[in-house]
């Protein structure tokens, strides 16, 4: 799902593409890990064992790779798109599928960052969006997220309402 197969807009331009951050991996990784672990650990510890119980093994420590593997598609074919005038959520292996936000309608954009989070540089945005009722729109699992925040705030400024003037 790169760039070139999104459709831009007379008078649009790419700014950024970013892919969710690796973090995303790290729940099947570690069950994975483990499951394996434990599978091995279990061959050699008890070396002369049935077959079907060999097979049983098997489907057990197949299931969470096959999670994992799962994950990693998901991780390939997702990712945010920010273009001079929209924010584009695209995802889907075998139906993609594609969320769009104007900016002309996004009032606020919030980051929101765990401690470990800030650490690894991942986290999640918030978009407020107006419309007929207020909305919010998460982007989850966004790589540097405050990056992309202040690349966002650059593009709202000319949509910006003027505040009330004093003088």
């Amino acid at each position: 799902m790169a760039a070139s197969r999104l459709q831009l807009l007379p008078g649009e331009n790419l700014l950024v593409e970013v892919r969710p951050h690796w973090s995303f991996l790290t729940g099947p990784l570690a069950v994975s890990a483990v499951v394996i672990t434990i599978g091995v650990a279990l061959d050699v510890g008890i070396p002369h064992t049935s077959v079907a119980l060999h097979w049983v093994e098997g489907l057990v420590v197949a299931v969470p790779c096959l999670w994992l593997a799962a994950r990693v598609v998901r991780w390939r074919n997702t990712r945010v798109v920010l273009t001079s005038m929209r924010i584009i959520e695209r995802w889907g292996v075998l139906s993609p599928q594609e969320a769009e936000t104007m900016l002309a309608h996004v009032a606020s954009v919030t980051v929101v960052q765990t401690m470990l989070g800030r650490i690894i540089g991942s986290g999640r945005i918030e978009l407020e969006v107006r419309g007929d009722g207020e909305e919010i729109r998460w982007l989850a699992d966004v790589r540097k997220p405050a990056v992309v925040r202040r690349v966002i705030h650059r593009r709202l400024q000319p949509y910006q309402e003027p505040g009330p003037t004093f003088g």
